[in-house]
């Protein structure tokens, strides 16, 4: 097909004249074919649509030599996408070549300097020539899943609805407010010491919710499959059995008189009773009773008395299946369980945990508080991590206790002390005022039975009652592992990377994780996340336009499955079943092959890393816009301009870690050799190392540098680490061959190591040097 081209010079304010010569590389440029118009200007930034316009309905794609796209504090790869909107083109239609941060302010000579700009003109337009128009997707259902009805699910579905957009608020309880109904007083905020009850705020949060019309509520329901479909998420979620009819109850109780069984009330932590029918807590919402079926004996004393027929014990659960276009995870927190600490005691009821202490308190102790207390704080040594909010809740039943039980003494055992933030902190110091003792002590083991005895590093303390702060863990690693999601080792999502300035983003496509779910937060902080989703949500139900995207092509797959587990968003799915060994067992989750269909890429979730495409052993997956046979064109016209006999260094550098440092040797003002080309690939591991023994083999190179993030740091979580395995098999197969291993060099470069990188490039032009001469 025949292309009309555009090309624009920008000489940065005339400041890159200095180093490159425009004249000569014009000349040259108007020579080549497709190209059919070129501009030079002083200050492309400053009005850019007024510059395009004149391109406007003569080209259909663009190329800029200018500065970097990366890291142009003025002209980002953003902002061109936008401009070639405003012209009517593509936004993958165009291609930069960087002259600026990675040629003329990091090269003195300028000779050699125009024949690098030069070769990076050829380079981008080699690679623009080749380009294919943006993957568009604008299928994405405008609605949402939140999964969660504490109140940061609250919070979030709330804000959607606000934000028009369909919501379906689920919660496995039969009620919403999650565990902040069982907290009696919560901190206003870090940084205000005062209390809210939630007796007060909770049934207010939920009233705006239940009677929002933008929201479906399903309470007493889960999710118990999902999967990807058309670039939208189909979920089963399952509604128990609702024997109580909410329409129809009115909560007037009759039924709990007349029903004979009594249990624990889980909402109480066991500490109470309830009967079988009823509600968790007087304030419960939605404003209905509900029926613990796994209790209920079906006497049908509660039908007989019901005044308004709402129970029907003969209700099944219902399965139903409903597709979202984003989904926000606000699943909260789980307790860990304290009876793995055996020194702790905690087999004994005047041990407690803070979440148990928290409904003592909310019961006045039944009217029989405690003579002293003992709070024992801390087991992250155990656990490996700190929970963050457990002193400052002690802190909080400290001063609570010395205003309201004045008659208890209070002493708080602690590791290391972390009361985070202004309230708090008045807490612990009003506390210490009123007489609370606060120990740094190590605890060694608690006796006794009635009357307790903590035995420390520091003495023994006595207590009636033992408080223990027990560590907070995810609460739904099974919906996290559904919805394919990564974790850490405590077992909470990763958020994609940056992670400083993308919180609440997962890894996985409009999958956002708040509150709690996502790490530990008071009340108010959780109720803020919730918000931050849903306008994150919000913003990306609008669709997406991206220029690097994976595809598969089928009828070169072989199944094989390898691009399944490598790709770090979960855009990849087996469609089809199992294949099964002639003897009828399966062949293990290392070994499992789908029979009769395929591997799907979905590309709406594709975030275009390329770590399928270099995997793929069939070759069956087509990475849009960055290929090998477009690298390999690139790679043919890197060094044409270079002088002869001179080193050619070719990097290859990741999109956004080691490409920035590559910029930021020249904003720092380092000196360099011409004798290396960047290549600006998306992760280091979507280059294959077939393309680079090619490269060596062939002769277009002379040695070749893979740069990736640094460790813990990449944008497609273990693509860095990958391509480190990968390098160090090439180099060990090129020895093999007879090829010198050191022409292939391996590192992992931040945005920070732009020095480092620096030392390597010159390192690398010496070592060539030698082995020339």
């Amino acid at each position: 097909m025949k292309h009309s081209i555009g090309i624009i010079m920008c000489t940065c304010g005339s400041t890159l004249e200095d180093k490159i010569d425009f004249t000569y590389i014009e000349q040259h440029i108007n020579e080549l074919q497709s190209v059919v118009a070129v501009r030079k200007t002083d200050k492309l930034c400053k009005n850019p649509e007024k510059i395009l316009d004149d391109f406007k309905g003569k080209v259909d794609r663009i190329l800029f030599a200018c500065c970097s796209e990366r890291s142009s504090m003025t002209f980002s790869e953003d902002r061109i996408a936008k401009l070639l909107g405003h012209i009517g083109l593509d936004s993958a239609m165009y291609e930069t070549a960087n002259i600026r941060e990675q040629c003329a302010w990091i090269h003195e000579d300028k000779e050699k300097t125009t024949a690098k700009a030069m070769d990076l003109i050829l380079m981008a337009y080699e690679k623009l020539r080749t380009n294919s128009k943006a993957y568009k997707f604008n299928k994405i259902k405008q609605n949402a899943l939140v999964i969660g009805g504490g109140v940061t699910g609250l919070s979030s579905a709330l804000s959607l609805a606000e934000l028009g957009v369909d919501v379906t608020l689920l919660e496995e309880k039969p009620n919403l407010g999650g565990h902040a109904c069982q907290i009696p007083f919560l901190w206003q905020s870090e940084s205000y010491p005062s209390f809210c009850t939630s007796e007060c705020v909770l049934p207010v949060i939920n009233r705006d919710v239940v009677f929002n019309d933008g929201i479906k509520i399903m309470t007493n329901s889960e999710v118990i499959d999902a999967e990807k479909d058309d670039g939208n998420f189909r979920v089963k979620i399952e509604k128990k059995a609702e024997l109580v009819d909410p329409a129809l109850c009115v909560s007037c109780g009759k039924c709990a008189e007349v029903c004979p069984v009594e249990i624990p009330n889980k909402f109480e932590l066991d500490m109470k009773k309830r009967k079988a029918i009823g509600k968790d807590f007087p304030l419960a919402m939605p404003d209905s009773y509900h029926i613990i079926t796994s209790a209920c004996t079906m006497c049908g004393e509660c039908v007989n008395i019901c005044p308004t027929k709402a129970i029907d014990l003969n209700a099944k659960s219902e399965v139903t299946e409903q597709s979202f276009g984003a989904v926000v995870l606000a699943t909260g927190f789980n307790t860990h369980d304290m009876s793995q600490f055996e020194k702790l005691n905690y087999k004994r009821p005047n041990v407690v945990t803070l979440m148990e202490f928290e409904r003592l308190m909310a019961n006045r102790f039944n009217g029989k508080p405690p003579m002293s207390i003992v709070f024992v704080l801390c087991q992250k040594d155990e656990v490996g991590y700190c929970s963050r909010l457990c002193c400052s809740i002690t802190a909080k039943h400290a001063f609570r206790l010395s205003q309201f039980f004045m008659g208890t003494e209070v002493t708080v055992l602690y590791k290391n002390l972390r009361t985070v933030g202004k309230a708090p902190e008045f807490f612990r110091r009003a506390s210490e005022e009123r007489g609370v003792e606060f120990i740094q002590a190590e605890v060694e083991k608690i006796e006794g039975d009635d009357w307790l005895n903590v035995i420390t590093d520091k003495g023994e303390f006595e207590a009636d009652l033992v408080v223990l702060a027990e560590p907070l863990v995810p609460s739904s690693l099974r919906l996290m592992k559904m919805f394919g999601l990564q974790t850490d080792e405590i077992g909470f999502p990763l958020e994609f990377q940056p992670k400083v300035v993308r919180p609440l983003e997962s890894y996985v496509e409009r999958v956002f994780v708040a509150g709690t779910a996502k790490g530990f937060k008071d009340v108010q902080e959780s109720i803020e996340s919730g918000s931050a989703a849903a306008l994150k949500a919000f913003q990306a139900l609008k669709g997406k336009e991206q220029k690097y995207v994976s595809k598969t092509i089928e009828d070169k797959c072989s199944r094989c499955g390898l691009c399944v587990p490598v790709c770090p968003h979960s855009a990849i799915s087996i469609k089809g079943q199992i294949a099964e060994t002639p003897t009828g067992e399966s062949q293990g989750p290392k070994d499992q092959l789908p029979a009769a269909t395929s591997v799907m890429i979905d590309p709406a979730f594709c975030k275009g890393c390329g770590l399928c495409y270099t995997t793929c052993p069939s070759k069956a997956i087509q990475f849009v816009n960055l290929e090998d046979y477009q690298i390999l064109r690139i790679v043919d016209t890197a060094f044409k301009h270079a002088p002869k006999g001179e080193p050619r260094i070719l990097a290859f550098l990741c999109y956004w870690c080691s490409y920035g440092a590559g910029d930021l040797m020249g904003v720092k003002g380092l000196k360099l050799p011409e004798s290396f080309r960047s290549i600006r690939i998306r992760c280091s591991a979507s280059l294959d190392p077939g393309v680079i023994t090619e490269i060596l083999f062939k002769s277009k190179a002379d040695a070749v540098i893979i740069a990736g993030c640094p460790p813990k740091n990449c944008h497609h979580i273990w693509g860095n680490y990958i391509q480190d395995k990968r390098i160090k098999l090439l180099k060990s197969a090129l020895k093999d061959a007879g090829v010198d291993a050191d022409k292939v060099r391996w590192e992992y470069i931040g945005v920070t190591g732009w020095g480092i990188l620096g030392k390597i490039l010159k390192y690398m032009d010496k070592e060539v040097r030698k082995l020339k001469s």
